[in-house]
Parts: structure tokens; C-alpha cells; sequence
């Protein structure tokens, strides 16, 4: 499997070259790490490229997809694990122009986590 990123507007999109099978599941998750450190949007994992992937490769998107990601050019091909398992909170786009027109049209999340008071911290 290749990779290369590119930052579309703040969005980043990971291009996935090959096949993603169980030898190199350790090169996507860090190639997912370096581009996650380099984008402040969503991540895109641009599929279209690969000729295929195996049910490691596919637990190793699953693995990464909690984290703001989507997917595009998946196209018709068989994806029995990401069938099976909810993908929340991932988006998945027929191909990358889709993708990245409605992720530039949508709205940033709100940021709904809980933050302690500013001021001095009480010791007990």
C-alpha cells in the first residue's frame, strides 16, 4: 500500500494506493497519525485508489474511524466489515469532489465537552 496527503482547504485527504491487507496495517495506522496531525478538519480517506483490501485492512479503517474521518471511492466493491459494524459518527462519499463540496458546506461541530471554570484551582 502507498499513500500520500494533501490539504484541501483545511480539509485533509489521505490517497490510498494498492492493497490494505494484514502487512501493512501498521503503515495506514501511522499514515493516518501524520495526517491527522497535520489537518485541524476531517479526515478523508480516499479509497479509490486501492484495488483492494482484506478484513485486517478493513479493522484498521474501523480502528481509526472514531475520530472525525470520512470515506469516499469505496465505489461497489465488497466492505463486509464496515457493513457490519455502525460506522458512527464517519461519513462515507461516493467519490473525493463529493466529499470534500460537502464537507467545506458543513457546519463546524459544536464543541460540547465539559471544561472546568478558569480561576485559581482549589487544593485540598
Amino acid at each position: 500500500m502507498e499513500w500520500n496527503f494533501e490539504d484541501c482547504n483545511g480539509t485533509g485527504v489521505l490517497h490510498l494506493y494498492g492493497h490494505l491487507g494484514r502487512r501493512v496495517t501498521d503503515r495506514f495506522t501511522g499514515a493516518v497519525g501524520w495526517a491527522r496531525a497535520r489537518t485541524t478538519g476531517t479526515l478523508v480517506l480516499d479509497m479509490s485508489g486501492l484495488m483492494g483490501w482484506s478484513r485486517d485492512g478493513e479493522a484498521a479503517i474501523l480502528a481509526a474511524a472514531p475520530a472525525g474521518l470520512a470515506l469516499c471511492g469505496l465505489r461497489d466493491r465488497p466492505t463486509s466489515l464496515l457493513a457490519e459494524i455502525s460506522l458512527v459518527g464517519v461519513r462515507v462519499f461516493p467519490d473525493l469532489d463529493v466529499a470534500l463540496t460537502a464537507l467545506a458546506q458543513a457546519p463546524e461541530p459544536a464543541d460540547t465537552g465539559r471544561r472546568r471554570p478558569a480561576g485559581p484551582s482549589r487544593a485540598a
